[in-house]
């Protein structure tokens, strides 16, 4: 079976670079990021010939794809329409395919083929990295400190499942 492996990256140093576009963008103290706008205006303003596309439903099957190579992002209709509209999950998938663009260029992930039985360590796994960027640039650690679940849910307009996780993350349940 083939996976991909991105170059290690702890949530810290994601952490980090969730900082500085935040600030580049102006979102220092945003609790409410505005997804859609960073997504269509803001990020060709960040990145040379950024492309950008909104694909209909029947075209495309998975909710978003990010082409590193081609600095190119594709979001399914209704994932953008439901952003749009406030969707918790669909601004989380939205920002995942940004955190894929900015974390995994074409020299930072590679094919790679794993042992039966083997499973990548969470700080290679691109998939893992792209949620983490999510979760750090929607919940801001330092705005969030305090909430709870529901406060950051309703503030940072994220789904209860994402809020509750990223509070077993601040609160060191789970070690990555």
């Amino acid at each position: 079976m083939a996976n991909f492996i991105a170059k290690p990256m702890s949530t810290e140093d994601i952490r980090q670079l969730v900082k500085i576009i935040r600030k580049r963008c102006g979102l220092i103290e945003c609790t409410n990021v505005p997804v859609c706008h960073l997504f269509e205006w803001i990020l060709e303003k960040l990145v040379q010939e950024f492309d950008w596309e909104i694909v209909s439903d029947d075209e495309m099957s998975e909710e978003g794809k990010t082409f590193t190579g081609a600095n190119k992002i594709e979001i399914r209709e209704s994932v953008y329409i439901a952003a749009n509209n406030g969707d918790g999950r669909a601004r989380f998938t939205i920002m995942h395919e940004i955190g894929h663009f900015f974390l995994h260029g074409p020299n930072r992930v590679a094919l790679c083929r794993l042992a039966p039985g083997e499973k990548l360590r969470p700080f290679e796994d691109p998939e893992w990295q792209a949620d983490t960027f999510a979760a750090e640039f929607l919940m801001d650690f330092n705005l969030i400190q305090g909430m709870n679940y529901k406060q950051i849910s309703d503030e940072c307009g994220v789904t209860y499942g994402a809020a509750k996780t990223r509070i077993g993350k601040i609160q060191g349940r789970w070690i990555v």
